[in-house]
């Protein structure tokens, strides 16, 4: 698998498309099966009011390319998506044979500090995995990683990875590792360890609008060891991570945690709060 940190441009569609294409070209270079790119790829993060004009829907050509690329090489991609009952939505698709196998729709819009996506974007109602030849994936969009229970309910349709696709943000601290960056490794690393599955982050990186992307993109397998270097916060970089099922299958046996997850407590929990 390959993840592939880019600095995108907002409302720059044919030129955040050639970012993709020079990712894909060296990632077929490595032999690379999937290439997981960060949040709304094609688009840029910052749209404001222009997601109206940059929202595509699964049809449109000039996805084309991406998916012809597909037939080749499978991938995830962020864009605006145009709903046929009206709305927007913050999504990921996966591409796979030449054609998109799945898509989840970001569940949780931070409208809050910098964010302002609950003015642009309709929340996602389901939480499913993604699914092609290449296994069964927990797909996450940036702030649906910071709740838990995304994860959880995810990891309860037997899911072999999580993929994390993110456009997050960071302040400058002075250290070599960005704060944001290390907030977000910090929740890749919990993820892993707690639900004994390997983690695929990636992360945008450069600036956009005044704003600092944190980058960091990384890897790391069920117990929280890394499977790849991490992205740095400014440069563009593909990142190549192994999932090895056997290894998967392996370290669950041994530590089987999160097949115990007590879900009649929150149903308690939930019951009460209804009543």
């Amino acid at each position: 698998m390959a993840l592939a940190q880019i600095a995108t441009c907002p409302g720059q569609i044919r030129h955040n498309l050639d970012r993709h294409y020079a990712m894909l070209e060296r990632a077929r270079a490595v032999d690379a099966d999937l290439v997981l790119f960060p949040e709304l790829s094609v688009s840029g993060y910052l749209l404001a009011h222009g997601v109206h004009e940059q929202a595509l829907d699964l049809a449109d050509p000039i996805l084309d390319p991406l998916k012809k690329a597909s037939r080749e090489i499978a991938m995830v991609v962020g864009l605006p998506l145009r709903l046929p009952g009206g709305g927007i939505a913050n999504a990921a698709a996966l591409l796979e044979g030449g054609e998109v196998r799945a898509v989840h729709r970001k569940l949780y819009l931070p409208t809050y500090g910098m964010f302002d996506e609950g003015r642009y974007f309709v929340s996602g109602q389901e939480l499913n995995p993604l699914e092609c030849s290449l296994g069964r994936f927990g797909v996450l969009i940036c702030e649906d990683a910071w709740h838990l229970s995304s994860a959880v309910l995810l990891y309860r349709h037997g899911v072999d990875a999580f993929l994390i696709v993110a456009g997050g943000p960071t302040e400058l601290d002075g250290s070599a590792l960005p704060a944001g960056t290390r907030r977000w490794h910090s929740i890749v690393a919990a993820m892993a360890a707690t639900l004994v599955t390997p983690v695929f982050f990636a992360n945008r990186c450069g600036w956009e609008e005044g704003i600092m992307f944190g980058g960091g993109s990384w890897a790391v397998d069920g117990r929280a060891n890394a499977l790849s270097a991490a992205g740095s916060a400014t440069e563009e970089t593909l990142l190549l991570a192994r999932l090895s099922r056997a290894a998967i299958r392996h370290i669950r046996s041994l530590t089987p945690i999160p097949s115990t997850e007590r879900l009649d407590l929150w149903r308690t929990a939930l019951e009460a709060r209804d009543a």
